[in-house]
Protein backbone atom coordinates (compact mmCIF):
# COMPACT_ATOMS: atom_id res chain seq x y z
CA UNK A 1 0.00 0.00 0.00
CA UNK A 2 1.42 3.36 -0.86
CA UNK A 3 1.58 6.21 1.14
CA UNK A 4 -0.91 9.91 0.21
CA UNK A 5 0.71 13.04 0.64
CA UNK A 6 -0.65 16.29 0.82
CA UNK A 7 0.28 19.78 0.77
CA UNK A 8 -1.17 21.60 4.40
CA UNK A 9 -3.34 24.39 3.36
CA UNK A 10 -0.73 27.73 2.75
CA UNK A 11 -0.68 30.74 4.42
CA UNK A 12 -2.47 33.77 3.42
CA UNK A 13 -0.45 35.26 0.71
CA UNK A 14 -0.17 38.74 2.36
CA UNK A 15 2.82 38.50 4.51
CA UNK A 16 3.00 41.04 7.95
CA UNK A 17 5.34 44.10 7.48
CA UNK A 18 8.59 43.91 9.26
CA UNK A 19 8.14 45.71 12.95
CA UNK A 20 11.32 46.72 13.84
CA UNK A 21 13.22 49.19 12.40
CA UNK A 22 16.84 50.60 11.99
CA UNK A 23 17.90 52.46 14.95
CA UNK A 24 14.62 51.56 17.36
CA UNK A 25 15.51 50.52 20.62
CA UNK A 26 13.81 47.26 21.52
CA UNK A 27 14.95 45.92 25.59
CA UNK A 28 18.49 46.52 25.97
CA UNK A 29 19.44 46.55 22.04
CA UNK A 30 19.52 49.07 19.45
CA UNK A 31 17.83 47.23 15.82
CA UNK A 32 20.90 47.72 13.29
CA UNK A 33 19.54 46.07 9.97
CA UNK A 34 17.36 43.55 8.84
CA UNK A 35 18.78 40.08 8.41
CA UNK A 36 16.35 37.88 6.90
CA UNK A 37 12.45 36.37 7.18
CA UNK A 38 11.19 33.02 7.65
CA UNK A 39 7.52 31.80 7.64
CA UNK A 40 7.02 32.74 11.07
CA UNK A 41 9.32 34.88 12.39
CA UNK A 42 11.71 38.17 11.52
CA UNK A 43 15.66 38.15 11.70
CA UNK A 44 17.36 41.47 12.82
CA UNK A 45 20.96 42.45 13.23
CA UNK A 46 21.01 44.31 16.75
CA UNK A 47 23.38 45.53 19.94
CA UNK A 48 23.51 46.15 23.28
CA UNK A 49 23.18 49.51 23.73
CA UNK A 50 26.30 49.50 25.65
CA UNK A 51 28.31 47.16 23.53
CA UNK A 52 29.59 47.28 19.85
CA UNK A 53 29.30 42.98 18.97
CA UNK A 54 26.43 42.64 16.98
CA UNK A 55 23.24 39.83 17.61
CA UNK A 56 20.30 38.37 16.25
CA UNK A 57 17.27 39.07 17.06
CA UNK A 58 14.60 36.35 16.32
CA UNK A 59 11.15 38.09 16.21
CA UNK A 60 7.94 36.17 15.83
CA UNK A 61 5.26 37.71 13.82
CA UNK A 62 2.93 39.69 15.37
CA UNK A 63 -0.62 38.28 14.20
CA UNK A 64 1.03 34.77 15.16
CA UNK A 65 1.63 35.96 19.04
CA UNK A 66 -1.79 34.90 20.13
CA UNK A 67 -1.86 31.56 18.79
CA UNK A 68 -1.34 29.74 21.92
CA UNK A 69 0.79 26.54 19.14
CA UNK A 70 2.69 29.11 17.47
CA UNK A 71 3.79 30.56 21.25
CA UNK A 72 4.89 27.16 22.06
CA UNK A 73 6.80 25.52 19.58
CA UNK A 74 9.03 29.57 19.66
CA UNK A 75 9.55 29.02 23.24
CA UNK A 76 10.79 25.18 22.80
CA UNK A 77 13.15 26.74 20.28
CA UNK A 78 13.98 29.02 22.46
CA UNK A 79 14.43 26.24 25.29
CA UNK A 80 15.92 24.16 22.68
CA UNK A 81 19.09 26.36 21.71
CA UNK A 82 19.38 27.29 25.66
CA UNK A 83 20.66 23.89 26.53
CA UNK A 84 23.30 23.49 23.73
CA UNK A 85 26.37 26.50 24.18
CA UNK A 86 29.00 24.75 21.74
CA UNK A 87 31.26 26.25 18.74
CA UNK A 88 29.26 24.40 15.95
CA UNK A 89 25.81 25.92 17.00
CA UNK A 90 24.43 29.57 16.83
CA UNK A 91 24.36 30.45 20.94
CA UNK A 92 21.13 31.54 22.76
CA UNK A 93 21.33 34.96 24.88
CA UNK A 94 18.13 35.88 25.50
CA UNK A 95 14.53 35.84 25.53
CA UNK A 96 12.40 39.09 25.38
CA UNK A 97 8.91 39.62 25.85
CA UNK A 98 7.69 43.34 25.08
CA UNK A 99 4.16 44.00 24.79
CA UNK A 100 2.59 42.13 22.09
CA UNK A 101 6.30 41.49 20.69
CA UNK A 102 8.19 37.64 21.41
CA UNK A 103 11.55 37.67 20.63
CA UNK A 104 14.82 35.62 21.54
CA UNK A 105 18.46 36.62 21.11
CA UNK A 106 21.26 34.82 19.63
CA UNK A 107 24.84 34.98 18.29
CA UNK A 108 24.96 36.54 14.84
CA UNK A 109 26.31 34.86 12.40
CA UNK A 110 28.36 37.13 9.79
CA UNK A 111 29.18 34.13 7.06
CA UNK A 112 27.02 32.42 4.70
CA UNK A 113 24.94 29.50 4.10
CA UNK A 114 26.62 26.51 3.16
CA UNK A 115 25.05 26.11 -0.23
CA UNK A 116 26.05 29.70 -1.04
CA UNK A 117 29.28 29.51 0.74
CA UNK A 118 30.07 26.19 -1.63
CA UNK A 119 29.26 27.65 -4.86
CA UNK A 120 31.71 30.36 -4.12
CA UNK A 121 34.41 28.11 -3.16
CA UNK A 122 33.30 25.20 -5.94
CA UNK A 123 36.80 24.53 -6.97
CA UNK A 124 38.31 24.23 -4.18
CA UNK A 125 35.93 21.66 -2.48
CA UNK A 126 37.75 18.69 -3.10
CA UNK A 127 36.66 15.56 -0.38
CA UNK A 128 39.10 17.14 1.87
CA UNK A 129 37.57 20.15 2.26
CA UNK A 130 34.04 18.61 2.44
CA UNK A 131 35.05 16.38 5.04
CA UNK A 132 36.34 19.44 7.35
CA UNK A 133 32.89 21.30 6.80
CA UNK A 134 30.64 18.14 7.33
CA UNK A 135 32.84 17.31 10.61
CA UNK A 136 32.14 20.44 11.89
CA UNK A 137 28.42 19.80 11.46
CA UNK A 138 28.60 16.82 12.90
CA UNK A 139 29.89 18.09 16.03
CA UNK A 140 27.17 20.26 16.35
CA UNK A 141 24.88 17.54 15.98
CA UNK A 142 26.49 15.70 18.28
CA UNK A 143 25.41 18.24 20.88
CA UNK A 144 22.10 18.54 19.76
CA UNK A 145 21.44 14.93 20.46
CA UNK A 146 23.87 14.32 23.75
CA UNK A 147 20.35 16.83 24.68
CA UNK A 148 18.31 14.45 23.45
CA UNK A 149 17.19 16.91 20.44
CA UNK A 150 16.59 15.74 16.63
CA UNK A 151 16.96 19.21 14.64
CA UNK A 152 14.16 17.57 11.97
CA UNK A 153 15.39 20.19 8.91
CA UNK A 154 18.74 19.66 8.37
CA UNK A 155 19.76 21.39 4.82
CA UNK A 156 22.51 23.56 3.48
CA UNK A 157 20.32 26.75 4.15
CA UNK A 158 20.39 25.62 7.89
CA UNK A 159 23.99 25.81 8.34
CA UNK A 160 26.09 29.08 8.16
CA UNK A 161 29.94 29.28 7.45
CA UNK A 162 31.60 32.38 8.96
CA UNK A 163 35.29 32.84 9.05
CA UNK A 164 36.44 33.17 13.23
CA UNK A 165 40.12 33.86 13.95
CA UNK A 166 41.25 33.29 10.38
CA UNK A 167 39.55 29.74 10.88
CA UNK A 168 36.63 29.12 9.00
CA UNK A 169 33.98 27.51 11.46
CA UNK A 170 30.26 25.57 10.62
CA UNK A 171 27.62 26.55 12.69
CA UNK A 172 24.34 24.52 12.90
CA UNK A 173 21.18 27.15 12.85
CA UNK A 174 17.33 27.11 12.84
CA UNK A 175 15.93 24.75 15.39
CA UNK A 176 12.11 26.05 14.82
CA UNK A 177 11.13 22.18 14.13
CA UNK A 178 13.13 20.54 16.10
CA UNK A 179 11.98 18.95 19.29
CA UNK A 180 13.28 16.58 22.22
CA UNK A 181 12.60 12.33 21.63
CA UNK A 182 11.57 12.05 24.82
CA UNK A 183 8.94 14.24 24.53
CA UNK A 184 5.51 12.49 23.17
CA UNK A 185 4.20 13.36 20.19
CA UNK A 186 1.23 15.44 19.67
CA UNK A 187 -1.47 14.72 17.85
CA UNK A 188 -0.90 17.70 15.35
CA UNK A 189 2.68 15.94 15.31
CA UNK A 190 1.08 12.08 14.28
CA UNK A 191 -0.80 13.73 11.16
CA UNK A 192 1.88 16.03 9.45
CA UNK A 193 5.28 15.56 7.95
CA UNK A 194 7.87 18.24 9.09
CA UNK A 195 10.86 19.69 6.85
CA UNK A 196 12.50 20.53 3.63
CA UNK A 197 11.11 17.69 1.17
CA UNK A 198 14.43 18.07 -0.93
CA UNK A 199 16.24 16.61 2.59
CA UNK A 200 13.72 14.61 4.54
CA UNK A 201 14.01 11.32 5.76
CA UNK A 202 12.23 8.04 4.82
CA UNK A 203 10.71 7.79 8.44
CA UNK A 204 9.61 11.03 8.56
CA UNK A 205 7.85 10.77 5.41
CA UNK A 206 6.28 6.75 6.70
CA UNK A 207 5.67 7.05 9.98
CA UNK A 208 6.36 10.16 12.07
CA UNK A 209 6.84 7.65 15.50
CA UNK A 210 10.50 6.57 13.91
CA UNK A 211 11.57 9.89 13.29
CA UNK A 212 15.09 9.71 15.98
CA UNK A 213 18.50 11.35 16.11
CA UNK A 214 19.13 8.88 12.69
CA UNK A 215 16.37 11.04 10.79
CA UNK A 216 19.51 13.54 10.90
CA UNK A 217 22.15 11.62 9.57
CA UNK A 218 19.95 10.95 6.60
CA UNK A 219 19.44 14.30 5.79
CA UNK A 220 22.88 15.28 6.58
CA UNK A 221 24.05 12.50 4.12
CA UNK A 222 21.71 13.89 1.24
CA UNK A 223 23.72 17.37 2.14
CA UNK A 224 26.98 15.23 1.88
CA UNK A 225 25.67 13.78 -1.54
CA UNK A 226 24.87 17.04 -2.76
CA UNK A 227 28.57 18.50 -2.02
CA UNK A 228 30.16 15.67 -3.26
CA UNK A 229 28.58 15.20 -6.67
CA UNK A 230 26.86 18.32 -7.29
CA UNK A 231 23.68 17.64 -7.53
CA UNK A 232 20.85 15.71 -4.71
CA UNK A 233 20.29 12.04 -5.27
CA UNK A 234 16.49 12.73 -6.17
CA UNK A 235 16.01 15.84 -7.95
CA UNK A 236 13.03 16.88 -10.81
CA UNK A 237 9.96 15.90 -8.92
CA UNK A 238 6.96 17.10 -7.34
CA UNK A 239 7.25 17.49 -3.93
CA UNK A 240 4.87 14.21 -3.49
CA UNK A 241 7.23 12.20 -5.38
CA UNK A 242 10.49 13.70 -4.07
CA UNK A 243 9.76 12.64 -0.83
CA UNK A 244 8.29 9.21 -2.24
CA UNK A 245 11.69 8.97 -3.69
CA UNK A 246 12.95 9.48 -0.38
CA UNK A 247 11.02 6.89 1.20
CA UNK A 248 11.62 3.95 -1.28
CA UNK A 249 13.72 4.82 -4.12
CA UNK A 250 17.93 4.50 -4.19
CA UNK A 251 20.04 6.85 -5.50
CA UNK A 252 22.61 6.92 -7.89
CA UNK A 253 26.33 6.08 -6.29
CA UNK A 254 27.88 9.37 -6.06
CA UNK A 255 31.31 8.21 -8.02
CA UNK A 256 29.14 7.74 -11.20
CA UNK A 257 28.04 11.09 -11.02
CA UNK A 258 31.83 12.49 -9.83
CA UNK A 259 34.59 9.61 -10.75
CA UNK A 260 37.01 11.78 -8.30
CA UNK A 261 35.87 10.52 -5.05
CA UNK A 262 37.23 7.93 -3.50
CA UNK A 263 35.53 4.44 -2.35
CA UNK A 264 35.63 5.22 0.99
CA UNK A 265 34.31 8.72 0.79
CA UNK A 266 31.00 6.92 -1.56
CA UNK A 267 31.25 4.79 0.91
CA UNK A 268 30.22 7.56 3.98
CA UNK A 269 27.90 8.80 2.08
CA UNK A 270 26.17 5.59 1.41
CA UNK A 271 25.85 4.37 4.48
CA UNK A 272 23.62 7.56 5.51
CA UNK A 273 21.55 7.04 3.17
CA UNK A 274 20.35 3.47 4.21
CA UNK A 275 16.14 3.57 3.99
CA UNK A 276 16.53 1.90 7.39
CA UNK A 277 17.70 4.21 10.55
CA UNK A 278 19.43 1.14 12.01
CA UNK A 279 21.79 1.00 9.35
CA UNK A 280 23.25 4.28 9.01
CA UNK A 281 25.54 5.25 11.45
CA UNK A 282 25.20 4.57 15.23
CA UNK A 283 25.76 8.24 15.50
CA UNK A 284 27.20 11.63 15.17
CA UNK A 285 30.33 11.19 16.54
CA UNK A 286 30.87 7.30 14.58
CA UNK A 287 30.28 9.55 11.40
CA UNK A 288 33.21 11.79 12.12
CA UNK A 289 35.43 9.05 12.57
CA UNK A 290 34.15 7.03 9.13
CA UNK A 291 34.84 10.39 7.48
CA UNK A 292 38.35 10.66 8.74
CA UNK A 293 39.17 7.14 8.11
CA UNK A 294 37.96 7.72 4.62
CA UNK A 295 39.85 10.59 3.99
CA UNK A 296 43.14 8.74 5.44
CA UNK A 297 42.26 5.91 2.75
CA UNK A 298 41.18 3.29 5.37
CA UNK A 299 37.56 3.32 5.31
CA UNK A 300 36.97 0.98 2.19
CA UNK A 301 33.73 -1.03 2.22
CA UNK A 302 32.63 -3.91 0.13
CA UNK A 303 29.71 -2.94 -1.96
CA UNK A 304 26.44 -3.38 -0.60
CA UNK A 305 23.04 -3.09 -1.93
CA UNK A 306 21.79 -0.18 -2.66
CA UNK A 307 19.32 2.07 -0.44
CA UNK A 308 16.52 1.71 -1.16
CA UNK A 309 13.81 -1.49 -1.22
CA UNK A 310 11.96 -1.01 -4.56
CA UNK A 311 14.10 -1.37 -7.33
CA UNK A 312 11.30 20.96 -5.29
CA UNK A 313 11.00 23.12 -3.03
CA UNK A 314 13.83 23.45 -1.20
CA UNK A 315 11.51 25.33 1.97
CA UNK A 316 10.52 24.20 5.30
CA UNK A 317 6.97 23.08 4.94
CA UNK A 318 4.27 20.41 6.30
CA UNK A 319 2.70 18.19 4.75
CA UNK A 320 -0.83 16.35 5.90
CA UNK A 321 -1.02 12.89 6.34
CA UNK A 322 -3.93 11.39 4.97
CA UNK A 323 -3.17 7.57 5.06
CA UNK A 324 -1.49 6.38 7.58
CA UNK A 325 -0.89 2.84 6.61
CA UNK A 326 2.08 2.72 4.31
CA UNK A 327 4.33 -0.05 3.13
CA UNK A 328 7.82 0.11 4.78
CA UNK A 329 10.94 -2.21 4.55
CA UNK A 330 11.06 -5.47 5.31
CA UNK A 331 12.46 -5.85 8.59
CA UNK A 332 14.05 -9.48 8.44
CA UNK A 333 17.79 -9.43 8.08
CA UNK A 334 20.17 -12.59 8.00
CA UNK A 335 21.95 -13.70 10.67
CA UNK A 336 25.15 -13.44 8.96
CA UNK A 337 24.64 -9.97 7.75
CA UNK A 338 23.49 -8.99 11.52
CA UNK A 339 26.87 -10.78 12.91
CA UNK A 340 28.47 -9.01 10.43
CA UNK A 341 28.02 -5.79 11.11
CA UNK A 342 27.95 -6.29 14.63
CA UNK A 343 31.83 -7.18 14.73
CA UNK A 344 32.58 -4.16 12.47
CA UNK A 345 31.07 -2.21 14.92
CA UNK A 346 32.92 -3.89 17.26
CA UNK A 347 36.23 -3.41 15.31
CA UNK A 348 35.29 0.48 14.36
CA UNK A 349 35.04 1.43 18.22
CA UNK A 350 38.21 -0.41 19.37
CA UNK A 351 40.17 0.68 16.34
CA UNK A 352 39.03 4.62 16.53
CA UNK A 353 40.04 7.69 19.56
CA UNK A 354 37.53 7.88 22.43
CA UNK A 355 37.05 11.91 22.13
CA UNK A 356 36.15 13.16 19.38
CA UNK A 357 35.39 16.52 20.82
CA UNK A 358 38.66 17.35 22.22
CA UNK A 359 39.82 20.41 19.58
CA UNK A 360 43.25 19.27 19.49
CA UNK A 361 42.22 16.10 17.74
CA UNK A 362 40.55 17.78 15.03
CA UNK A 363 43.48 20.48 14.79
CA UNK A 364 45.62 17.29 13.69
CA UNK A 365 42.92 16.53 11.13
CA UNK A 366 45.18 15.68 7.40
CA UNK A 367 42.53 18.41 5.88
CA UNK A 368 43.53 21.36 7.69
CA UNK A 369 46.04 21.67 4.63
CA UNK A 370 43.33 21.94 2.32
CA UNK A 371 41.45 24.91 3.60
CA UNK A 372 41.38 27.14 7.00
CA UNK A 373 39.31 24.96 9.15
CA UNK A 374 39.85 24.60 12.72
Amino acid sequence: MTSHIRRAPAAPASQPQATLSYGQHFGPYVITGFAGSGATSYVYKARRRDRVEPVAIKVLHPHLVADATKRLKFYQEARIMMRMQHPNVARFHDIIEDGDTLAFVMEYIDGHTLEHWRALHSEQLDEATLGCVFVDVLRGLTAAHRQGVVHRDMKPANVMIAQIEGHYTAKIIDFGVARFMGEPLSESERTKIVGTAAYISPEEVVNPEEVCLASDIYSLGVMLYEAACGRRPFEGMEVRELMEAHARCAPDRPRQLNPGLSGGFEAVIMRTLEKRPDSRFGSAAEMIGAIEMALQGAYELEQAPMPGGEQEDAATAEWTRVATEVATQSRRRSVGAWLRRCVEAAISHLSSEPAHDDPAHFARRPADAVMPFR
